[in-house]
Order: structure tokens, then sequence, then C-alpha cells
């Protein structure tokens, strides 16, 4: 399930200096902003880069990727390993082999420590942090026009800057991070070619205002001499014309179609994928598009159709339950979710997704199956709200008011509701028995959201 987050912690159409300009603004006219979340998508995007991060010696399970609700192409790291992908960069690129070609650019940055300019406040700072302090100028840029005052003007312009340099690397650092990604391509056995396309079709943008290139062209200077260092990289690589890994291709194709069926605008999509492409990637936007059209007779036609190609596929059964779930038959969307769950176990996202049809379904017998769900799924992932919220539900059903307490403050926590946190950490404290597990946890999230509020403060 595409899920995407507008929240107070979500993750920013990042504003680059540009004065008076707000990102990712929706079709409705408002701004739109966020992280998403797919366990599809971000499952091939951690399969494409988890051989440069073993070339680059990191743990690939200590290493974040976040998709950024926007449709630049963008990306950057920060707060150590967390690696930024705008939606944007994914739709627009060619191949799977340009994408990683992007990771294995912005690892280089990482394995070189251009990082430890920042402050180790920020450094050693929680990602939602990170994600706060960019949704924070953010916001201030998309208030300009309408109300803002002289006051906050001046402070959005500052923040405009801080964040241009919070994220912004100098020539030198990015010619260190082409070499050092190149390499990781090569001792993985992977082509540099991807990544050489990339710069190339940015190169084209250099001679654009700098209001209509893509933030990643502002972030990342880009020079002649970088081009032909990977230029001539790719001319001496063995691995130059390798071809792609196995499934690599059809899941880039999924991924897009995937992306652009949920983030182009509906008519677009039927303007790109003809209703005579039944190609994978076209079936899957168009399938999207129907069902945002509330078309769903249409949207499960088409991916019924993919499902009967590949009944174990966990992705497309994923789907089909959210078309069923959205479209308000929550008892029908069961057992597709449960199949996928079944193709793929442990994951948890569909984990979460799973129990919270469940939960919506009324049943109360549903409820210890939901519970089992949402207690592993925590295990793997502790810092989704949604998680904690169904859990919070879960609990408050079988009158457990302690840990309904110490959930909410585990998804206001997680949400960046910090002060919310604080006080379902202090009731969780009464409720729970003193020196349990659980009343200790509540300790720890009463401290933590205390020190968040007195950072935000300073």
């Amino acid at each position: 399930m595409l899920r995407r987050f507008s929240a107070s912690v979500a993750i920013a159409g990042l504003v680059f200096g540009l004065a008076g300009q707000a990102y990712g603004q929706s079709e409705s006219g408002g701004v739109e902003v966020g992280r998403i979340r797919d366990a599809e998508i971000e499952g091939y995007l951690r399969t494409w880069a988890t051989p440069v991060w073993r070339a680059a010696g990191l743990d690939p399970q200590q290493v974040e990727i976040v998709i950024v609700n926007d449709k630049q192409i963008n990306a950057f790291v920060a707060g150590g390993l967390n690696i930024f992908l705008y939606a944007g960069l994914l739709m627009q690129s060619d191949s799977a082999n340009q994408v990683i070609g992007v990771m294995a650019h912005e690892t280089g940055h990482i394995a070189g420590g251009h990082l430890a300019r920042m402050d180790d406040a920020i450094q050693n700072a929680q990602i939602i942090q990170i994600i706060g302090m960019i949704l924070g100028a953010a916001a201030v840029a998309a208030s300009r026009g309408q109300a803002a005052g002289a006051g906050m003007a001046g402070m959005s312009a500052g923040t405009d800057v801080a964040v241009k340099n919070f994220l912004s690397f100098s020539r030198t650092q990015e010619r260190s991070a082409d070499q050092a990604g190149v390499t990781f391509l090569e001792q993985s056995g992977q082509s540099a070619l991807g990544l050489l396309q990339f710069m190339q079709k940015l190169a084209n943008q250099e001679f654009l205002a700098a209001a209509h290139q893509d933030p990643y062209l502002r972030t990342h200077p880009l020079t002649q001499d970088r081009i032909d260092f990977i230029a001539h990289f790719t001319e001496t690589s063995k691995y130059t014309n390798a071809p792609p890994r196995p499934g690599y291709v059809e899941e880039h194709a999924r991924m897009r179609g995937k992306l652009i069926g949920f983030l182009w605008p509906i008519t677009r999509v039927f303007q790109h994928y003809k209703d005579n492409d039944n190609s994978v990637e076209a079936r899957y936007a168009r399938s999207v598009a129907y069902h945002r059209e509330s078309r769903d007779d249409l949207a499960l036609k088409l991916v019924d159709g993919l499902i009967a190609e590949h009944p174990d596929d966990p992705f497309y059964n994923e789907l089909k339950g959210q078309f069923l779930f959205e479209a308000g038959k929550v008892k029908d969307a069961i057992g597709p979710y449960e199949k996928a769950n079944k193709e793929l176990p442990h994951n948890a996202l569909l984990e979460t997704e799973l129990a919270q049809v469940l939960i919506e379904s009324g049943d109360q017998h549903y409820n210890d199956q939901a519970l089992a769900a949402l207690s592993e799924a925590v295990t793997r992932e502790s810092d989704d709200p949604l998680t904690w919220r169904m859990l919070a539900i879960v609990y408050g059903r079988q009158g457990k008011q302690g840990e309904t307490a110490l959930a909410l403050a585990e998804e206001f926590y997680a949400d960046g509701h910090y002060k919310e946190a604080r006080a379902e950490a202090k009731r969780a404290q009464q409720l729970l028995a003193y020196g349990s597990p659980g009343g200790l946890r509540a300790q720890d999230i009463e401290q933590a959201a205390d020190k968040a509020i007195k950072d935000a403060e300073r």
C-alpha cells in the first residue's frame, strides 16, 4: 500500500533559497509534502543498493532509505546513514541502473565522511529531527505571499540558507563521491553507465535559470570534469556493458508504474499509458488511476489480470487489498492482505496494513490476529506512527489503559508531536506497574520528548 504522509514529521518538499516559492504544490492548490511508504518500492531500492553498501563497508541493516513525496529530481544524505530519494527522481529515471548510480554517489558522501561538517547534535540526531528542521523551512516558505509578516519572512530566509547549506556539497566533495561511487559499483560488479546517463540528463539543465533547475543540480554542483571523469571510467571498466541483474528491469518498470499511477494527474496517466499498452508498467499505472477515479471495477479487473499471471506475487495481492479496503469493502480486503503476508512474511509494513484492515472490519474476533501482526511489526520497525495507532486501538478494545497510553506515546513521539508524547508517557507511568518494561519505556519516552521540546525551544 503506497502511503503518503504530510504530518509535522513528514519529509518536506525542500526549499533551496528560492524566495517566495513553495515546493510540492498539489493539484488542489495546497502544499503537498511528505514521505512515501511502500513495501514494494522500498524493497526494490534496498535490493538494488545492498551490493553498493556492502562494497562501501556499510551494514545494509543500518542504512535507511526515505522516499520523499515530491515530483522533482533530487536526492541527499542526512543524519548519518539516511539516504533520501525524491519520487521525481525515481519516476524520471530510465533504468534501475540510473537509480543505483545515484545511490552509489550518495553512499560515497556517507563513506567519505562528508556529513562530519555538521554539528554533532545534527549528526547524532534522530532522522525525525532532521526531517522536522527541513519541514520547518518548507512550511515557512509555503506561508509566503499569504499572511506572513516581515519577521516570519526574515526567519524563513535565514532557514532557507541553512537548509541549502545543510544539504549542499562542495565540488571537491562531489568529485570525491563520484570516485567512491564508481569504485563501489565496480567492486559490486555493476555498470557505472547509469550514473553517467543521470549526470548527462542533469547537464541539459545547466543553462536553465536557477528557479527552473531541479534541486539536485543546485545542491550537487555539476561540472564537465565530473562528467568526463565518469565517462572515462566507463570506457575502462570491465562492467560497463554488464547486463542488469535478473529482475531489475521489471522491478524498475513496476516502481515507475506504481508511482506514476498514484502521483501523476489522472488524465496524464491515461495519456501516457494507452489502453492497448499491455506492459506490466502500464497496467499497474492504469489500475491505480482507475482506483483514484473510483472506477474500481476496472481497477480490480486489471489487478486481477496481473494476479492471474503471478498468483503468488505479494504486491499484486497487496494492491488488490488496498483497492477493496479504500472502496469500503473492508472484509473483502482481508483475504488479499493475508495472501500478501503469507507470500512475504515478516514485513512490517504489510503486517501493519493487514492489522489495520482486521481492526477496521469491526469484528472483535480479529483482535488477537491484529495484535499478533502489530506486535511483530514493531519489533522490526518501531517508528511507524500507524503501527502504534493501531496497537492503541487494539489495547483500548481490550481495556488495557496503560498499554493504550504507552502506544499513543510511541505514536506521538514517532510523529514528532513531543508535547502530546510526553503527556501520554506520563499517563502510562501512572497506569503501568512501576519498574515494568512498559513503565520504563514510558520514562524513556518522557525524557526523550522533554529533550526534543527543549531543543526546539532553543
